[in-house]
């Protein structure tokens, strides 16, 4: 069963990874959990001009991205086009920090964070798929 419009929203305001796919040079993929922000249109996923991912989407802007909740079993994969935001960052970057830090470490964090050579990763998703397997499902556990 497909998530509803309400279960994504929700689901997608929680403080949970996501798993951003990118494309190496060679075509396999590359995986990271992150952390992100989505405002109702596009993720935000703070990074460095020093990560792969960085310069992968800058080659090739298709990614994937899954959000899972195994004790839920709701899932949510993305497939869309990033691209990267290297100006007005800091409002956005504040917003996925205090999504996922306690509030009295924000500010540390923050400090830290403005200290790097940090960009967003803008992603507008193209296609979704979602499930929710919560109601009657059954674990396979052993």
């Amino acid at each position: 069963m497909a998530l509803s419009t309400e279960d994504t929203q929700r689901f997608l305001s929680e403080p949970r990874n996501v798993i951003l796919g990118t494309l190496r040079q060679d075509g396999s993929p590359q995986l990271n959990p992150m952390w992100f922000y989505w405002d109702g249109a596009v993720f935000y996923i703070s990074t460095t001009r020093t990560r792969f991912k960085y310069r992968h989407i800058l080659r090739d802007p298709r990614v994937t991205l899954c959000i899972d909740e195994a004790e839920t079993l709701k899932t949510l994969l993305v497939q869309g086009r990033a691209r990267i935001q290297e100006d007005d960052i800091w409002d956005i970057t504040q917003r996925i920090v205090e999504k996922y830090v306690q509030p009295q470490h924000v500010a540390a964090r923050m400090a830290r964070f403005r200290a790097e050579p940090r960009v967003l990763i803008v992603v507008t998703p193209d296609r979704w798929v979602s499930w929710d397997r919560s109601e009657g499902a059954n674990l396979k556990t052993g």
